[in-house]
């Protein structure tokens, strides 16, 4: 009897995973289907621009720091399941010394059937490489390259950032985050789940809160510090400064090749 008793709930929860993996799976077939699409091209003059505002829905960004430049080029890719969303789908821009560029999407009313209901957009953006940016995403992978200093926050989605010419702010909820190669001070200001991998850094790198995933910092010029971590693993290599972690829940703690003080807090 109680072996009948224990066999429901193991079939029950088989049935739900996989239930689950074919909703993930169907929703990737309809997605990579891409059944309507189009395509949106524009220019924005940043002559007189001080910074410049970026907000992306669903979808991949990419955004690539082009050397002497004074505009921004932006083209952006629908894929929709409903032919109607394409039209109601743009990228609005507006000049000025705080310039903005973002997706303004269709009302879908939050319908959706099994993964057979989408709407996202892809955005390749060509900025000058000495504006700052400020990076508002919902979903999808984030890809940042030779762009100036950046503030990114981050629902959900990878994010990479190559050869930052400033400084890098993150405020993420969810998956990875690597930075290789950065001139200015690197700051993860909230991590919910998802690794952190920070590499070739000209100055610190202060990791304030990271709930979940590993966090690798590597040839860093300065100090690196974790100021709350709650579990996995933290390894510091070649680092010109302190390190020090403050506070630790679980999770192995490694260091290799720090100029400065080492400071890691005592496990019960």
């Amino acid at each position: 009897m109680m072996r009948s008793a224990l066999i429901y709930p193991i079939r029950f929860w088989a049935i739900l995973l996989t239930a689950l993996l074919l909703y993930q799976l169907s929703g990737n077939v309809f997605a990579d289907s891409c059944k309507y699409e189009k395509t949106i091209e524009k220019t924005l003059n940043l002559d007189n621009s001080e910074s410049l505002a970026i907000t992306a829905a669903a979808g991949e960004l990419e955004v690539v720091g082009v050397p002497g430049s004074s505009e921004a080029v932006i083209r952006g890719r629908v894929c929709a399941s409903k032919e109607a969303w394409l039209g109601q789908t743009d990228i609005y821009t507006r000049p000025g010394k705080q310039a903005e560029i973002g997706a303004d999407m269709a009302d879908t009313g939050g319908s959706w059937s099994f993964g057979s209901t989408y709407l996202s957009m892809d955005m390749h953006i060509e900025v000058p490489d000495s504006l700052p940016l400020d990076i508002r995403d919902s979903s999808g992978a984030m890809h940042l390259n030779s762009v100036a200093e950046v503030k990114i926050r981050d629902s959900s989605g990878g994010i990479e950032v190559r050869d930052a010419r400033g400084a890098v702010s993150v405020n993420d909820s969810s998956g990875d985050i690597e930075i290789s190669g950065a001139d200015g001070d690197v700051t993860i200001e909230s991590d919910s789940s998802g690794d952190i991998v920070a590499t070739d850094i000209n100055g610190s790198v202060l990791v304030v809160s990271d709930s979940s995933g590993d966090i690798d910092a590597s040839r860093v010029s300065n100090d690196f510090v974790v100021e709350r971590d709650s579990s996995g693993d933290i390894s510091a290599d070649d680092i010109g400064g302190d390190f020090r972690v403050l506070r630790d829940g679980s999770g192995t703690v490694r260091a290799n090749g720090v100029k400065g003080e080492v400071q890691i807090p005592d496990k019960d």
